[in-house]
């Protein structure tokens, strides 16, 4: 690695997680990860597609959002862009890297697992890197909780929708 002779930067970086329970089969709960499949179930969720071979979520689809940027980094200005490194059906994992305008980057993770006969539980995973010191403005003391509180929100809303057929609607 090669550092310039200008101040040295130190990125910061921020993890997260959410785990829910879900009565629903385990092939369902996948298939809401998927931007045109979550405008059945993410309340106001809007996205432009950017590539896909099928018009879903696939391998190397790239998408841009602006929910991100408004909820995670309380900047509404921000576009998120997703780009999908790993989409595997067969074992149930999605992931993501997410660019956050040119402040920073993310890697999103989502994985299911079944439980028991049309149980599952899934888990999201978020962790957001700054890139530069507009990145690290971004990483204020409560970035962690609005990334959890994504999270928990995309895992409530995808239980509803699948034990109910109906959107979660906001407050």
């Amino acid at each position: 690695m090669t550092k310039s002779n200008h101040t040295s930067f130190n990125a910061i970086r921020v993890s997260t997680h959410y785990k829910i329970k879900i009565s629903a089969d385990a092939d369902a709960v996948f298939a809401l990860a998927c931007p045109k499949e979550e405008l059945k179930w993410i309340d106001q969720w809007q996205y432009e597609m950017i590539y896909s071979d099928s018009g879903k979520n696939e391998n190397n689809c790239i998408f841009k959002e602006k929910m991100s940027g408004l909820f995670v980094l309380n900047n509404p200005e921000i576009d998120t862009y997703w780009y999908t490194t790993l989409h595997a059906r067969q074992r149930l994992q999605f992931h993501a890297l997410l660019i956050y305008g040119n402040a920073a980057v993310g890697k999103f993770e989502y994985e299911v697992s079944e439980t028991g006969k049309g149980k599952s539980e899934a888990n999201w995973h978020l962790t957001f890197t700054a890139l530069n010191e507009n990145g690290n403005g971004l990483a204020d003391e409560s970035l962690k909780d609005r990334m959890t509180a994504k999270l928990q929100f995309l895992g409530e809303s995808a239980k509803y929708y699948l034990e109910t057929g109906n959107m979660l609607k906001s407050s």
